[in-house]
Parts: C-alpha cells; structure tokens; sequence
C-alpha cells in the first residue's frame, strides 16, 4: 500500500524527475548492461573489421571486467544527480534544507 505524499514533497520530486530522472535499475544491473554493451560493440567491431575475436578472449574478458564497475559508477552518479535535483527543487520550493 503506498501511501500518499505531501503535496510539495510531490511537486519537487516531479521536478527534478524532469530533468534529472531517478535510475530505475540496481547498481548490478547497470552493471551487467554496461559488459553487455561492452561485448556487443566488440562483436560489431571485430564483424566490422573482419577480426576474429577467439584469439583476442583474454582482452574481451578484461574489457568487459571493466565495463561492470563503469556501469555501477554510472547508476550512482544518476542516483546522486536525482537527489540533488530533488534538494534544489524543496529548496526553492522553500520546503527544504538549506546546507
């Protein structure tokens, strides 16, 4: 049951939604997304540039090992844009604090 928030609490959220929106994913799924987009270029590329990617496995594992941790700093760097998007709207709503 979701209870009903108050009405500025509501107005600044809705704000800041518009131009900073809240990551609806986890950190793991961003994640994972951002290995799967990883691996997908590197298909492309290596599909573009005739490259057989068998031989080169070992760089597309470290590849994608990186991607991961870029896909979770990506997820918090959009949580942390959100909730400073919601503070300036309280504060200019005149609701919240100012610090």
């Amino acid at each position: 049951m979701m209870f009903p928030m108050e009405p500025h609490l509501e107005k600044a959220r809705l704000a800041a939604a518009g131009y900073a929106p809240a990551p609806e994913a986890s950190s793991p799924t961003y994640g994972m997304i951002g290995m799967a987009l990883f691996l997908v270029g590197m298909w492309g590329a290596g599909r573009f540039y005739d490259v057989p990617l068998i031989p080169h496995l070992s760089l597309i594992v470290v590849g994608s090992l990186i991607a991961f941790p870029v896909g979770i700093w990506l997820q918090k760097k959009r949580k942390r844009r959100h909730v400073d998007a919601y503070q300036a709207e309280l504060v200019r709503l005149g609701t919240g604090r100012r610090s």
